[in-house]
């Protein structure tokens, strides 16, 4: 008689749950603990300036224990760039579709430059930290931001020539156009989260300096190449 011992059967192992797409923290539910460090992590870096905060800190903003930190995130930089990569995304997305929902002629700057002003409003904390991260010292959140405004000026580059809006130029001289309305653009949204009174003269002047850029984009291009671009 055969002294083998029968083998045990195989242990059944539960599937594996896919991993959640991330998305912006105003529209999306993380589960109570990840949402948390997500807006206090917001609200320190908009209150401090920088988004060098400590563990505790952070913990105490939330209102949790230090260690519970990572149960949702690998480190402190993991949190920060999964926040600013999450309003990096819905920024540029909302920005093309702003676009897309106006029809070709007047009023593009203001529906669009519109978006911005009040996405930059309801996402105040998000905001202001995405932007100090950008000019912080170098690392994935600023990297993170870099990538998105670097998106948004290809997107905008695309559309508006779809739409007819840009000048015939060279696209040198188009593309530092783009990249000079995008920047001035971001820095007219901190001025409104900080005096949300000067709505009007802020959209008014996110129109001229579209008429100022182009028109310096315009006065670069090769003699018999001129298009005048289409009022926003």
């Amino acid at each position: 008689m055969s002294s083998r011992k029968p083998t045990p059967p195989p242990v059944k192992r539960s599937p594996r749950r896919p991993a959640r797409a991330l998305a912006s923290p105003e529209s999306v539910s993380y589960g109570q603990g990840r949402e948390r460090l997500v807006q206090a992590a917001a609200r320190l870096a908009a209150t401090l300036g920088h988004s060098r905060f400590s563990l505790r800190d952070l913990a105490k903003e939330a209102g949790m224990g230090h260690n519970s930190i990572y149960r949702h995130f690998q480190s402190m930089d993991d949190l920060v760039v999964a926040t600013v990569t999450a309003f990096c995304d819905e920024v540029r997305e909302g920005l093309s579709a702003a676009r897309r929902s106006v029809p070709p002629g007047p009023g593009l700057t203001n529906a669009v430059m519109g978006w911005l002003l009040d996405f930059a409003l309801a996402h105040r904390d998000v905001f202001v930290m995405a932007m100090r991260e950008r000019h912080g010292p170098a690392g994935p959140a600023r990297e993170a931001v870099e990538s998105m405004l670097a998106s948004i000026r290809q997107d905008m580059l695309a559309e508006l020539t779809t739409l007819g809006h840009l000048p015939k130029a060279q696209p040198l001289s188009l593309a530092w156009a783009i990249e000079v309305l995008v920047n001035q653009n971001f820095q007219l949204s901190i001025d409104y989260i900080e005096d949300p009174g000067r709505r009007k003269d802020i959209l008014e002047r996110s129109q001229l300096l579209f008429t100022w850029v182009m028109a310096g984009a315009w006065a670069a291009s090769p003699p018999g190449a001129h298009r005048p671009a289409q009022s926003r």
